[in-house]
């Protein structure tokens, strides 16, 4: 009994208690109760994976640790956050130019039948054709492929 109770130091319950399982189970390879190494070994063998993930666990942990102590701490001061508030503040009236900018020229942008049929009409005597809308044709394929015909 003593050889067991020393054999078994320091497992955790949950090994021992697996382990004796998969022995029940037959993973031995005999049909005889297991001698204190052989309990041991079977022990570890459940507790493998279980260590392992400890000391990946305690490594990523020290590196973390290790890469917050020298990662340099900003300090905000006035004149700083006044700085980037400025830039920041600038950046915002820029986006809003370029928006009004996008707005202007889309509002400008004719629509209408009279001003898609001009746009049609100015590109086809850019080409060198006669533009007459009633040569354009139904096409079932699609009205842009249709209007590119026509230009």
């Amino acid at each position: 009994m003593a050889g067991f109770y020393l054999a078994l130091e320091g497992v955790t319950r949950h090994g021992l208690q697996t382990a004796t399982k998969r022995i029940l189970q037959g993973s031995l390879g005999h049909a005889f109760l297991p001698s204190p190494p052989e309990l041991r070994q079977e022990c570890e063998r459940v507790m493998k994976p279980i260590l392992e993930a400890r000391v990946r666990d305690n490594q990523e942990r020290r590196i973390r640790e290790e890469m917050a102590k020298d990662k340099p701490v900003a300090k905000w001061t006035p004149e700083s956050r006044a700085r980037a508030t400025a830039k920041w503040e600038a950046e915002k009236a820029q986006q809003r130019l370029d928006n009004a900018a996008e707005e202007t020229r889309r509002d400008q942008y004719d629509a209408s039948p009279e001003g898609c049929t001009a746009r049609l009409k100015a590109a086809a005597e850019s080409n060198g054709k006669e533009f007459n809308l009633d040569k354009i044709r139904n096409a079932p394929s699609g009205s842009f492929q249709q209007v590119g015909r026509a230009a």
